[in-house]
């Protein structure tokens, strides 16, 4: 799944959300926060939501060149 980094006016933090989604009430992140359309800033600005970072992350592929991991 492809996700964008947005910005949400209630928290202040940069979540990912799911670049399918066509939610006209709410736009819901990984971390399952959620965020009217008028309170999402679309663009990555603040600091990251941890809880969103660890369910993007684990849901990453592994990786096929260990010698290159980014996970080392």
């Amino acid at each position: 799944m492809t996700y964008v980094w947005w910005h949400s006016g209630y928290d202040s933090l940069c979540h990912a959300f799911s670049a399918h989604q066509a939610s006209e009430a709410y736009f819901e992140a990984a971390c399952t926060h959620s965020v009217p359309p008028e309170h999402l800033v679309r663009r990555q600005e603040g600091t990251l939501c941890v809880a969103c970072l660890i369910k993007v992350g684990s849901e990453l592929p592994e990786d096929t060149h260990p010698a290159q991991s980014w996970r080392d």
